[in-house]
């Protein structure tokens, strides 16, 4: 799953972290009566930031400001700069490795990667953080512009 850091939202010229949630997943099923089991493990990620600059492929997913010890705003492996205010669609990309095994055995490798897009998120970038108008308090909408 896609995210940003602070939450749909961001300040031209200042960091805005964008990263990936989410890991490995197995899938279960029985074949010829015996289970079998498929393992996707994410190991390449394609973060386009929706504002015309290249890519980024990395094999990072990133992580949270607070996870990385970093204030907000700080720059990341997968956060951007934007240049321009305006509302843009960030999307994501995510290359599987594949691995399958039946019964108890173990797990054997499935040549090749699977690629499968992300749900794309919005972020709005404003051209500065020192004044913004909300529809609710703070209190009331603590992600809120501003907040």
């Amino acid at each position: 799953m896609l995210r940003s850091e602070p939450d749909g939202w961001a300040v031209r010229g200042l960091d805005a972290n964008i990263l990936a949630t989410g890991g490995s997943s197995i899938r279960t099923g029985e074949l010829f009566g015996i289970t079998a089991e498929v393992r996707f493990t994410p190991v390449a990620y394609t973060f386009d930031y929706g504002d015309g600059t290249a890519p980024l492929n990395t094999a990072t997913p990133g992580a949270t400001w607070e996870a990385l010890g970093l204030a907000e705003f700080d720059p990341t492996a997968t956060s951007h700069v934007y240049d321009s205010a305006g509302t843009y669609t960030v999307t994501l990309l995510v290359d599987y490795a594949a691995e399958y095994r039946v019964g108890d055995g173990d797990y054997i490798p499935i040549p090749g990667t699977l690629a499968i897009p992300s749900t794309p998120i919005q972020i709005v970038v404003a051209d500065s953080a020192t004044t913004a108008l909300v529809e609710r308090s703070c209190r009331a909408d603590p992600s809120g512009p501003g907040c």
